[in-house]
């Protein structure tokens, strides 16, 4: 039997993923309550439980799903970081566990290892498509095009190969109102280093597929659908670094934005939504998985994004931190599915 993941539990979840723990360092503060905010005002809901509702009502079993990810470029990150590739397997996980759903995992080619390696360590084998949809608990892993290569025909082709019925954007960079992207503190990246996930997300929403964004800066995928938030909320939000004459807000928005002080976690805890709606736990990884999903992603070469550093962290927060939040979305969901009736 499915259940409604009813606004209550959203509230509960999203309080939770909007914990903000940053550095005191040149990393902007004190800004994640104020963009969540914005943005539940806008929606109008919980955002965990609008991305959960827009999830159950567009997908099937059998159903193929868009899940891009992958932030930074080189040098600093030059495979990426760790925040986004846990968030994004953790719902391609649920979505196979609990929908039948076929993940697509999405990035530039250098990002796709780390990627690969913790879809692998969630028991998602990463295979090619003929294999990919004979079985379950697989999943694919493309590489995404940058320029000068024709990023609008890839994006087309992707839309009609595979005929999504989702394409969710986790912790993806994109581009601003001239068309460059931008880090957290205003430093510019052009499309020669970048996917254009804009494209994507144009012919996502030509062919009529939902799409999803979350984020937690207002740089990514999903944050057009705010940007005058961004741009008075951010310290670059109107005028960058880079010297483009635009903000570091992107222009790219999505029918459903999901804002968290880290991004994993909001994946999590649509992960949460989606075990509790279909009635089936199993959607939501593990402790053992997650602390396995963290040390394969930065085995593999994904590095913690504040700090920069090939270790088993994620923004600057702990292993520990983890499994901690992940803990609590567990005993959120279980207390949702056992009602207790009090005697006293």
């Amino acid at each position: 039997m499915e259940m409604d993941l009813d606004d209550i539990i959203g509230e509960a979840l999203d309080r939770l993923i909007n914990v903000e723990m940053r550095y005191a360092s040149g990393v902007p503060r004190g800004i994640i309550h104020r963009l969540y905010d914005a943005a539940r005002a806008e929606a109008g809901r919980p955002l965990t439980t609008l991305a959960v509702e827009a999830i159950m009502a567009a997908v099937t079993p059998g159903d193929r799903v868009l899940i891009v990810t992958g932030a930074g470029a080189p040098p600093f990150l030059p495979v990426g970081e760790t925040d986004g590739p846990l968030g994004a397997v953790a719902i391609g996980h649920a979505l196979d566990r609990g929908m039948g759903a076929k993940p697509i995992f999405l990035s530039e080619d250098r990002n796709l290892g780390p990627i690969a390696a913790t879809a692998e360590a969630a028991g998602l084998s990463i295979l090619p498509e003929e294999m990919f949809d004979a079985r379950p608990a697989a999943a694919m892993c493309e590489a995404l095009l940058l320029a000068p290569a024709d990023t609008t025909a890839q994006a087309r082709e992707l839309i009609a190969r595979h005929q999504p019925s989702m394409v969710i954007f986790v912790e993806k960079g994109a581009p601003n109102d001239k068309g460059v992207f931008h880090t957290i503190t205003g430093r510019g990246r052009d499309r020669s280093v970048m996917a254009s996930v804009d494209a994507l997300e144009e012919a996502a929403r030509l062919a009529g597929i939902p799409t999803l964004g979350i984020g937690d800066g207002g740089n990514e995928a999903g944050f057009g659908r705010i940007p005058e938030a961004v741009a008075e909320i951010q310290e670059f939000g109107r005028i960058c670094a880079c010297g483009c004459g635009g903000g570091i807000g992107t222009v790219v928005g999505a029918d459903v934005l999901v804002v968290a002080a880290i991004s994993n976690w909001a994946g999590y805890a649509i992960a949460a939504g989606v075990a509790l709606a279909s009635n089936r736990p199993e959607a939501l990884h593990t402790l053992d998985v997650e602390e396995d999903m963290l040390a394969a992603c930065a085995r593999a070469g994904a590095v913690d994004g504040l700090n920069g550093r090939q270790m088993k962290g994620v923004d600057g927060t702990s292993a520990a931190t983890q499994t901690a939040i992940l803990t609590m979305m567990q005993n959120i969901v279980d207390n949702a599915r056992r009602p207790l009736k009090r005697e006293f």
